[in-house]
């Protein structure tokens, strides 16, 4: 559920001053959380993890792309 970050502000704007202080201390704890949770992904040798099994077919067809900064991702020869 994706709750727009407005709706978050007017939510908070209607605290009491003291409640936004409790509130604060728990959305850096989630950050910190998450940030926690980065790091350790970052940091994990994963050079050690066995090869894909794509199954007997092997990796599916794909088509090339290009990269064009401001734009992002595009598939060469359009989407089909």
């Amino acid at each position: 559920m994706s709750v727009p970050k407005d709706e978050l502000h007017r939510l908070v704007e209607a605290l009491p001053e003291q409640e936004t202080r409790v509130v604060k201390r728990f959305l850096e704890f989630i950050l910190s959380r998450a940030q926690a949770e980065d790091r350790a992904w970052l940091e994990a040798d994963l050079g050690e993890l066995p090869p894909y099994d794509w199954g007997p077919e092997g990796p599916p067809k794909g088509k090339p792309v290009q990269y064009k900064p401001g734009v992002g991702l595009i598939v060469e020869g359009g989407k089909q």
